[in-house]
């Protein structure tokens, strides 16, 4: 078979599979189930300044009840940005060291990985209920945030480090993630 024949079969193919995985559009309203949830982005505050921060959403989906998905759960029809603060949770300006292949935490790696963090803590735990249980600990010599309610901090529940210059005011830092977490923050971000 000439690569031409193989290369049209293939979109074929693909293009077939993919009608199989597309969400059916008639899906009846009673089927339909929406919910908002919590998100965290990053976002750059100034490129030139190495300055990103992470910025709460909330998103509305919409998933189709009627069957439940290949891998469990319910089929997502439709996403939709439905909020987004005005304010930054964190503003993230220091590049930390790291035991990392990859290198140093800059402040884009950061954001990065603590906008994912935030969002897979209040999609399993909710906003107040990972606001109430975060701590100050440390992990590896250096102090954190973590959540959890019982357990000692470790590589598993550490939600950010602390740049040096918030070490010595490590309560003020808590205080502030915690309001923000419970909807009362200042309009001050934690700058990290």
């Amino acid at each position: 078979m000439n690569n031409q024949l193989k290369v049209s079969l293939a979109g074929v193919l693909a293009t077939v599979g993919l009608w199989g995985f597309l969400p059916q559009s008639e899906a009846k309203a009673g089927q339909l189930e929406t919910t908002d949830n919590v998100v965290f982005t990053c976002v750059s505050v100034n490129a030139a300044e190495n300055q990103y921060a992470t910025v709460p959403q909330i998103v509305r989906e919409t998933r189709d009840t009627s069957e439940p998905g290949l891998l469990g759960g319910y089929p997502l029809v439709k996403r939709e940005v439905i909020q987004v603060s005005s304010k930054p949770m964190i503003v993230w300006t220091a590049t930390l060291s790291s035991d990392h292949p990859k290198g140093a935490y800059t402040p884009d790696r950061r954001c990065q990985a603590v906008s994912t963090r935030l969002t897979n803590l209040a999609y399993a735990l909710g906003m107040e209920t990972f606001a109430d249980i975060s701590q100050i600990g440390v992990v590896n010599h250096e102090q954190v945030v973590y959540v959890s309610p019982d357990e000692e901090p470790n590589f598993d529940n550490v939600v950010f480090t602390l740049k040096p210059d918030n070490r010595e005011k490590s309560e003020e830092i808590l205080t502030q993630f915690k309001d923000f977490g419970q909807g009362t923050a200042s309009d001050e971000p934690i700058y990290e």
